[in-house]
């Protein structure tokens, strides 16, 4: 059975790239363009893993990510946080909050794939 990932980010474009390159490598992939969404989504199953943008409107990456980690449900799912902000303090931020893995755009779509696998074969 297909591993599922949910990718969070309201930029659509990225959405679509990120959930090409993870359905041709053989994931099962679901999107939500905000944390209202990923919730609703979370009602019904539990993902492999989230991948979370950290800009965006109303919540940010970050306080969906603390949301995550208050809920004991959810608590265990693998999260890579996104950004487009190249400073050391997002990053610093991330490792700070527990993030699994911390990645900042632009970066190459496989990239992305190779980190998800290992942590996928980390965390079962």
């Amino acid at each position: 059975m297909p591993k599922r990932i949910v990718v969070v980010d309201d930029d659509k474009e990225v959405q679509e790239i990120i959930a090409f390159v993870l359905r041709r490598s053989g994931f099962d992939v679901d999107i939500a363009y905000n944390g209202g969404q990923l919730q609703g989504l979370l009602v019904g199953f539990r993902p492999d893993l989230i991948i979370l943008d950290v800009m965006m409107p109303g919540q940010d990456g970050y306080q969906i990510f603390s949301g995550l980690q208050k809920n004991p449900e959810t608590r265990a799912i693998p999260v890579i946080i996104m950004t487009a902000h190249a400073e050391d303090i997002y990053e610093r931020i991330s490792l700070d909050l527990g993030v699994t893995e911390h990645m900042t755009k632009p970066f190459h779509p496989l990239e992305l794939v190779e980190k998800i696998k290992v942590i996928l074969q980390t965390s079962s």
